[in-house]
């Protein structure tokens, strides 16, 4: 497969439909589930069996799950955590060090509930913000990987 689509998802809190519907538009080939509500990640892998997905914890999650996960996808070397163990709402700069001393291409975090597509220091820093509707806004990201390049993009 020369294209995968990755669908990223955090801070559902309890809201299932918005991803479902992501996942049923996009048809992707993998999800990134990135906490605050582990739950919900768990109960999409339910619902989509056959759908790879990496999940970790937030802070409002009480879950035994990993705080953050390194994996590959497409020769693409993804960070995924949920963010606040970084301090991520007062600034990225502690994150986006962490990610590059970790050798990974693209860190993907939630926690600040804003979306964030850009580079940082040598790394891309991903954020799909709120999945959940928190503030009327529902969003996901989507990330493009092929022969180890990505498109990461905000919808």
């Amino acid at each position: 497969m020369n294209n995968m689509k990755i669908l990223v998802f955090s801070d559902s809190h309890g809201r299932l439909g918005p991803m479902v519907d992501a996942i049923e538009q996009e048809r992707p080939q993998r999800v990134f589930f990135l906490g605050d509500n582990y739950r919900d990640g768990q109960a999409l892998m339910d619902a989509y069996p056959g759908l790879p997905m990496e999940l970790v914890r937030g802070n409002c999650d009480w879950d035994k799950a990993p705080d953050e996960l390194i994996v590959e996808a497409g020769g693409v070397k993804f960070l995924l955590a949920h963010g606040h163990r970084y301090g991520v709402k007062s600034g990225t700069d502690q994150l986006a060090r962490s990610a590059k001393d970790k050798g990974v291409d693209v860190a993907c975090f939630g926690h600040t509930h804003d979306a964030l597509n850009m580079p940082d220091g040598g790394v891309w820093l991903f954020n799909p913000g709120t999945a959940g509707g928190i503030h009327n806004r529902v969003g996901y990201g989507m990330i493009v990987v092929s022969n180890g390049t990505f498109k990461a993009a905000l919808k």
